[in-house]
């Protein structure tokens, strides 16, 4: 999330981080979580009831729409939260930039969503399509990409996992856009505010902004098998 973590194991959900709004305090009662979610200020959860939401929610990003069927996957942004659900993909909350208006036509997707700062991306039947702010390009999706099997939203970038590459647009001051080459069989990538993570046959290899380390890949992971940015 924005300043904080969250992580579903065996004994539930766990959050750590900022706590100025409540975002790392889990609400009890979640049974079994097979998801979660940190945003911008809010955290989500998905478990045998449906979806939970907490944190700040001034902009409705934690208050949950009704209907949901069988919620399957979330995401939360900066002040919006998506999910996919039997019905397809529905957005809440903040709105000030389209980011929480689905675009219509938009055939039942995978459960692959993606929810960054201020824009959104999903990936369905046709390929990755993105909407809300679009200042740097963000939410326009190249044309050259093959079999999309994965995407990821930063802050003012997006990524995709490609037929076999991982392909970035949008903002690159960071060189968060940027794809090294080299890249063996990458099978996930992650999306971080201004830096970026894959996975491939060789490990974790991550590029942009590294203020803080957070593009340093520690030396020592043995056969690392996700990677969030």
């Amino acid at each position: 999330g924005g300043h904080h973590t969250c992580a579903a194991d065996a004994n539930g959900v766990t959050c750590w981080g900022w706590n100025d709004y409540g975002q790392t305090t889990v609400p009890g009662g979640l049974v079994n979580p097979s998801a979660v979610a940190a945003g911008g200020i809010h955290s989500c959860a998905i478990d045998d009831n449906g979806l939970t939401c907490w944190g700040r929610g001034d902009e409705g990003q934690t208050t949950v729409p009704g209907g949901l069927v069988n919620p399957s996957a979330v995401a939360a942004g900066g002040y919006h939260t998506c999910a996919v659900d039997d019905n397809g993909v529905h957005c809440w909350g903040w709105d000030n930039y389209g980011q929480a208006t689905v675009p219509a036509g938009l055939v039942h997707p995978s459960a692959v969503i993606a929810a960054g700062l201020d824009h959104t991306c999903a990936l369905y039947v046709n390929g990755v399509t993105c909407w809300g702010f679009n200042e740097q390009g963000q939410t326009e999706v190249p044309t050259s990409l093959a079999d999309p099997s994965g995407v990821g939203v930063g802050g003012l970038h997006t990524c995709a996992l490609n037929d076999s590459d991982v392909a970035c647009w949008g903002w690159n001051g960071f060189g968060q856009t940027t794809v090294p080459g080299g890249l063996v069989n990458p099978s996930e990538v992650s999306v971080g505010w201004d830096h970026t993570c894959a996975l491939d046959d060789n490990g974790v290899h991550c590029w942009g902004v590294n203020d803080d380390g957070q593009a340093t890949v520690p030396g020592g992971l043995v056969n690392p098998s996700a990677v969030a940015a």
